[in-house]
């Protein structure tokens, strides 16, 4: 290896980094399905005429909401990494290096321009996920200053198996935006206190913006759980293509409504509503934490995949 340079994505590298992908990430998509056209949609609407034009207003008014690093060494794509923005707070994903260029030092220098994106945006902290069996990873980010704030367990089923959950009252629906205040306090009294800290959740961060719509590839479907005409559970469940699982996540439910099983109402919506796209598998995101719920998911016929931790790198404008 001659030179390598870390730069922005190109349209020209979709190819090579879907392939250094399908290697880097092949445990997870045993799981997850592997769909590479979804990643062909996204960058030819990123690359179309309106999808530049968004972008370039984005920039201009600091709100570009994505970067997308490569690692070119001698003008070949062998690295990735990127950095979104929600509110305050930057996440780091797609981080990877091709198998054939590990243990020289690109996974640092792709982390350190990822962290360097993020200061000049001003923004507060950092967050990433990282399967928490991969630690050549973790050792990496540790030696960055990212500490561990939670662990969340992915459980999937295969649809048709599943057991239904047992007879409970309460009416899901969608969510609509008059239930934002509702939803919002729902989730500031249900949710973890550290990781309500950690992601700075503030209300808006219930709204898809604009550059996720127009980006968006499938749906993402919000619902309600109401019982006695009040809120009292919310998920999303998402569906992106028959190639890949369908997801459920966000589940949320007062702590003296858990009896009741309204999380599990919640989770039973979401997978009636992916057997009508299509979906085959699903997969459920739980706080390890819950263990009540991840139990009973199991007694439905879930199984338990893998465990991912959450990482968060504080006070970005003292980091070097």
């Amino acid at each position: 290896m001659k030179q390598l340079i870390i730069r922005e994505f190109e349209k020209q590298d979709l190819e090579e980094v879907l392939e250094s992908i399908k290697q880097s990430f092949s445990n997870q998509f045993e799981v997850e399905g592997y769909d590479p056209e979804i990643w062909r949609k996204i960058v030819n609407r990123r690359f179309s005429i309106p999808g530049k034009v968004l972008f370039i207003i984005l920039k201009l008014l600091n709100k570009e909401p994505i970067k997308f690093f490569v690692a070119d060494a001698d003008g070949k794509p062998v690295g990735t990494a990127m950095v979104e923005k929600h509110g305050k707070i930057g996440y780091i994903e797609t981080v990877m290096v091709h198998p054939d260029f590990r243990q020289k030092g690109i996974a640092t220098d792709l982390m350190k321009t990822a962290i360097d994106c993020l200061k000049k945006r001003k923004l507060n902290k950092a967050i990433l996920h990282v399967l928490s069996d991969n630690h050549p990873a973790k050792n990496l980010y540790q030696k960055l200053g990212f500490k561990k704030f939670e662990d969340t367990q992915y459980l999937t089923a295969h649809i048709e198996t599943l057991t239904n959950p047992r007879n409970i009252s309460a009416e899901v629906r969608n969510f609509r935006k008059s239930d934002l205040d509702e939803v919002y306090d729902l989730i500031r009294t249900s949710r973890e206190p550290e990781r309500l800290s950690v992601y700075d959740f503030e209300k808006t961060d219930l709204k898809t913006s604009l550059w996720q719509q127009v980006f968006r590839i499938g749906t993402s479907r919000k619902t309600v759980a109401v019982k006695d005409a009040k809120i009292v559970g919310y998920a999303t469940t998402v569906f992106t293509s028959t190639r890949l699982v369908g997801r459920i996540t966000s589940i949320e439910a007062y702590l003296e409504m858990v009896s009741e099983g309204i999380e599990e109402r919640l989770i039973q919506d979401g997978v009636d509503y992916l057997k009508t796209r299509g979906s085959k598998t699903v997969l459920v995101t739980v706080p390890l934490a819950r263990k009540r719920i991840i139990e009973r998911l199991v007694s439905l016929g879930f199984k338990k995949s893998y465990v991912m931790e959450g990482m968060v790198l504080e006070s970005l404008d003292s980091t070097v």
